[in-house]
C-alpha cells in the first residue's frame, strides 16, 4: 500500500488557526498530526490575521508530539502567501486545497523547493475536491516526491457532483483514490462514511474498521473526541502483530532450510503475505 515517502498519521485534527483557545488545546489532543486551518474554518475577513498569527499557532502546537500541518487557501494569490507563512514557521506539511492535476502539484512543490532550499521538510497532501480532479488522481498522487498522501474533500466534491457525501458515488471515488495512492507509494487518508458524530462510538468503530480494511491509513477529524478511536482503529491489533511476527520468523527459518514455501496457522505464506506482515510491523513501529 505505501512506500518510503508515505505519511503515517492515524489521526489528523483540524484546528481553526484563528481561534487561540482551540489552538491551545490541540497539543494535548492525542492526534498524530494537527492541521492548522487557514481555509474553510476562517472567515474571509480574517484570512490575513490568521496567516499573520500562524507562527504563534505553530509554536503552541509544537508543545506536543504531533506533526504540525497547514491547510492553505485557493486561489493562487492566497495559496502562495499561506505557503510562504507555513514554511517560515517550520510547518511539517501542507494540505493543498483543490488540487487540479499533477502540474498543479508540481508547481506547489517547486515553490516549496525554492522556499526551503537545501533542507526540504514539508510534505504535500493534495485534496481532491472537484470532479475534474477525480480523473487526475493517479497523476496527482505521483506528481512529486513531496507528496506523502492524499485526501478527498467529500463535502466540496459531493456538492459539485450533486450527490450526498455519504453516497456510494463518494465511496467509489474514495476507493479509487486508495488505488491511486498505492500505485504512487503514498497514503490514502479518509473514511468510507461520516465520522462527524463523535458520540456514536459503535458506528465510528465500524466506519474506521471498514476504512482500514479498504486500504486507508488514517483520517482527518474535526472533534478531538474521535482521535482515540482513529488511533486505535488505524493501528495494528495485537492479533495482527502476533501473526505478522510468526510469519516473518517462519520465512526466515524456511530460507535457512532452503525452502520457498511454508505454512503458518494452516495457511500457505508467500511474498504478498510477507509484504503485508512487514507493513503491519512497520506501522507498529
Amino acid at each position: 500500500m505505501t512506500g518510503a515517502r508515505a505519511a503515517t498519521w492515524r489521526s489528523m485534527l483540524y484546528v481553526p488557526a484563528n481561534v487561540p483557545r482551540f489552538v491551545a488545546k490541540a497539543p494535548g489532543s492525542g492526534a498524530d498530526a494537527i492541521i492548522l486551518d487557514l481555509e474553510d474554518s476562517v472567515p474571509v475577513a480574517q484570512k490575513d490575521a490568521a496567516r499573520e498569527g500562524l507562527a504563534a499557532a505553530v509554536e503552541t502546537c509544537r508543545a506536543g508530539p504531533a506533526a504540525v500541518l497547514v491547510r492553505i487557501n485557493r486561489p493562487l494569490q492566497l495559496a502562495v502567501r499561506d505557503i510562504e507563512a507555513a514554511v517560515a514557521c517550520g510547518a511539517d506539511g501542507i494540505l493543498m486545497t483543490k488540487a487540479m492535476d499533477g502540474g498543479h502539484v508540481r508547481l506547489v512543490a517547486e515553490l516549496l523547493d525554492e522556499l526551503e532550499g537545501a533542507a526540504p521538510r514539508a510534505v504535500l497532501l493534495p485534496l481532491v475536491e472537484t470532479a475534474t480532479a477525480v480523473a487526475q488522481m493517479e497523476a496527482i498522487a505521483a506528481a512529486s516526491p513531496r507528496v506523502g498522501g492524499m485526501l478527498c474533500g467529500a463535502e466540496d466534491l459531493a456538492a459539485e457532483i450533486g450527490c450526498t457525501s455519504d453516497d456510494e458515488v463518494m465511496a467509489m471515488i474514495k476507493r479509487r483514490m486508495v488505488v491511486a495512492a498505492a500505485a504512487a507509494g503514498v497514503t490514502a487518508f479518509g473514511t468510507l462514511g461520516s465520522i462527524a458524530d463523535f458520540r456514536d462510538h459503535e458506528k465510528l468503530r465500524d466506519v474506521i474498521a471498514r476504512s482500514r480494511r479498504a486500504g486507508f491509513g488514517g483520517s482527518t477529524c474535526i472533534h478531538p473526541g474521535v482521535i482515540p478511536l482513529l488511533n486505535e482503529g488505524f493501528a495494528p491489533t495485537e492479533k495482527e502483530l502476533d501473526l505478522a511476527r510468526r510469519q516473518i520468523a517462519a520465512a526466515e527459518a524456511a530460507a535457512r532450510e532452503g525452502r520457498g514455501s511454508f505454512e503458518v496457522d494452516g495457511r500457505m505464506v508467500d511474498e504478498p503475505i510477507l509484504r503485508r506482515a512487514r507493513r503491519i510491523l512497520a506501522a507498529a513501529r
